[in-house]
C-alpha cells in the first residue's frame, strides 16, 4: 500500500482549509505541475492535491495489464526525477512499473513541501469565485463517502488533462459473441482458449491487443477493424538503439522541423503523406489518423504477418441473422463473425467524448487548466510542465503563443490537426525557450531529445539558435492560416478565452 494512503484525508477531517495552490489530478500532468510549482514556493507555502483515485497515476491506475509505455521508460517521468527501476535504456515499462514510478515521484515532491492530499475525491471549481476582486478560488471537494468540503486556494491548476475513462465493452445486439474491454482481455489469452478475436480500433490500444494475442498464439484468428487506420511514429527512427542511435540521421526535434517546415497551413494531406513515408509505420496499408503513438518495426511486422484480415471501416453493431452473427459496418457492408468470437473494444475514446471547454488561464490569472480544449501542447504532461512554469514566472502573455482545441480540430480535419499540433509544438517550444531560464529545460525529463547522444543534441541546439526566428515566422504563418479556417480551434493565447 502506498504510504500516502495511510495519511488522514483532510476531507474527512472537515473543510475550510486555505492553500497557496491546489492541484487537481495526480497523473502525469498534475504531478508535473506540482513539481514545477514547488520550484517557485517559499518556505511555509501550503498546497493541496486532489484526485479521484486512491493513489497517484491517473489513467495508469485502470489500464489493461498488458499495456507498455510507448517510449523508453526513462523519458516518461515527472520533472527530472529518475526512475528507481534498473532496466536497459530502451525498456518499455509495464503499467505496474509506471504506477510505482509515479508513487516514487510523489514521495520525492513531498519532501520540503506542505502537501495535503485528498484521495478518492472529486473536485469542482467554483468559477463564480474566480473574479478579479477575489483573493481565493473555492474548490468543492466530495469524498468517495459523500462528504463535502470547500477548500480555498490562491491559485488552482486543474490538471485532469485528458481525464481518460475506463473503456467499457461495446453494447452489441448479438448475444452469440463475447463483448469485452481490454482490461478483461488477458483471461482470453490462455492456451486453451482459441476463440477468434476481433479487435475494434486501429490505435495504440488496438495494436497492443492484437500484438498480445498474436504473441501468445500466432496461429489464432485475429481480425482488426481499424476505422480509417492509424499511423504511428516509428520507434526505431525516433528511439534507435546501438550504432543507429550514435550515427543515425537526426534528432527528434530536427525531424519535427523537417515536417513542419513543409506545412503552410493548407497542405496537410500532402505533408501528412510525407510524414507517413518518412517517419511513420503502420501494420495496415491505409493510415489516415495519427495520435502521437509509437510502434516498432518488429511489432508492426508481427501484427501485419499474422493478422487474418484488416478491415478499414467502423463497426456499428453485431447482429444475429439467419446465417449466424454478422458485423455491421458504417459503410453498409456486413461480414460474418463466428459464434463465440471475442470482440474487444479498443476504439478511440479520446476523440469520442466532449471535454468541458475551459481557458488555459482564467481571466483573473488564478486558474490554470490543462485540457485538450485549450492546450499549450497536445500531450498533457508537456503542457502542464511548461504552462505551469510560464504561469509562475508571469510569462503567460496574450498572443505570445498558440493554443489548440484538439477535440474540435481533430473532428474537423485530423490531418490538419496533426500538422498544426507539430507547428504549435515548435512555435511554443521556442517561446518557452526564450521566456524561461535554462534550468526549466534542464529539469524537463519528458524531453525526447534526451535519448540522443550529445553530438546530435548539440547539432540540433545549434540549428535552433541559428534558425529560431525563421522557424517561428513559418509556424506562425501556418497556424494563422489554420486559425483563419477553423477559428477558435487554433488561435493565439488570450487570458480567459476558451
Amino acid at each position: 500500500m502506498p504510504d500516502n494512503l495511510d495519511r488522514p484525508n483532510p476531507v474527512a477531517a472537515g473543510g475550510g482549509e486555505v492553500y497557496d495552490l491546489c492541484v487537481i489530478g495526480a497523473g502525469i500532468a498534475g504531478l508535473n505541475a506540482l513539481f514545477v510549482a514547488k520550484q517557485y514556493f517559499g518556505d511555509g507555502a501550503r498546497t493541496a492535491l486532489v484526485d479521484r483515485n486512491a493513489r497517484c497515476g491517473g489513467m495508469w491506475n485502470s489500464v489493461y495489464d498488458y499495456v507498455r509505455l510507448h517510449q523508453p521508460y526513462q523519458l516518461f517521468t515527472v520533472g527530472d526525477i529518475s526512475w528507481e527501476l534498473k532496466k536497459p535504456r530502451h525498456y518499455l515499462a509495464t503499467g505496474a512499473e509506471v504506477r510505482d514510478h509515479f508513487q516514487h515521484c510523489l514521495d520525492d515532491i513531498r519532501r520540503g513541501i506542505s502537501l495535503d492530499e485528498y484521495w478518492e475525491s472529486e473536485a469542482t471549481i467554483d468559477r463564480e469565485d474566480a473574479g478579479k476582486d477575489r483573493q481565493f478560488v473555492d474548490v468543492r471537494v466530495r469524498s468517495a463517502g459523500g462528504e463535502d468540503t470547500t477548500i480555498r486556494s490562491k491559485q488552482v491548476i486543474d490538471a485532469r488533462g485528458l481525464d481518460v475513462p475506463v473503456i467499457p465493452p461495446l453494447e452489441l445486439s448479438s448475444r452469440a459473441v463475447a463483448s469485452i474491454a481490454p482490461q478483461h482481455f488477458s483471461a482470453a489469452l490462455g492456451a486453451a482458449d482459441t476463440r477468434p478475436i476481433y479487435v475494434i480500433g486501429g490505435g495504440k490500444t488496438g495494436m497492443d491487443t492484437a500484438h498480445a494475442a498474436l504473441s501468445a498464439n500466432p496461429d489464432r484468428k485475429v481480425v482488426l477493424i481499424a476505422g480509417r487506420g492509424t499511423a504511428f511514429h516509428n520507434r526505431d527512427i525516433f528511439f534507435p538503439t546501438g550504432l543507429r542511435r550514435l550515427f543515425g540521421r537526426q534528432s527528434n526535434f530536427t525531424a519535427a522541423i523537417d515536417v513542419v517546415m513543409q506545412f503552410d497551413g493548407t497542405n496537410a494531406t500532402e505533408v501528412f503523406d510525407y510524414f507517413k513515408r518518412t517517419y511513420a509505420i503502420s501494420p495496415g496499408d491505409e493510415a489516415d489518423n495519427f495520435f502521437f503513438g509509437l510502434l516498432s518495426e518488429d511489432e508492426s511486422a508481427l501484427i501485419r504477418e499474422h493478422l487474418n484480415a484488416t478491415v478499414f471501416d467502423y463497426l456499428t453493431d453485431v447482429v444475429d441473422t439467419d446465417a449466424g452473427p454478422a458485423i455491421q459496418l458504417r459503410a453498409g457492408d456486413a461480414i460474418p463473425i463466428e459464434a463465440g468470437a471475442i470482440v474487444v473494444n479498443c476504439t478511440g475514446y479520446l476523440t469520442r467524448r466532449q471535454t468541458p471547454m475551459k481557458p488555459l488561464l482564467s481571466s483573473d490569472g488564478r486558474v490554470l487548466s490543462i485540457t485538450p480544449r485549450a492546450a499549450f501542447h497536445a500531450l498533457p504532461g508537456i503542457s502542464a510542465y511548461f504552462a505551469t512554469h510560464l504561469m509562475f514566472s508571469n510569462q503567460l502573455h496574450d498572443a505570445a503563443f498558440y493554443v489548440i482545441d484538439n477535440e474540435t480540430l481533430v473532428a474537423a480535419d485530423s490531418k490538419t490537426w496533426h500538422m498544426a499540433a507539430l507547428a504549435q509544438t515548435v512555435y511554443n517550444t521556442i517561446y518557452a525557450f526564450e521566456a524561461l531560464p535554462m534550468k526549466a529545460f534542464q529539469e524537463f525529463g519528458l524531453d525526447f531529445e534526451r535519448w540522443q547522444p550529445f553530438h546530435k543534441r548539440l547539432i540540433s541546439f545549434a540549428d535552433l539558435l541559428r534558425n529560431k526566428e525563421r522557424y517561428k515566422a513559418h509556424c506562425r504563418a501556418a497556424l494563422e492560416k489554420v486559425s483563419a479556417k477553423h477559428g477558435a480551434a487554433c488561435q493565439p493565447f488570450r487570458r480567459g478565452a476558451a
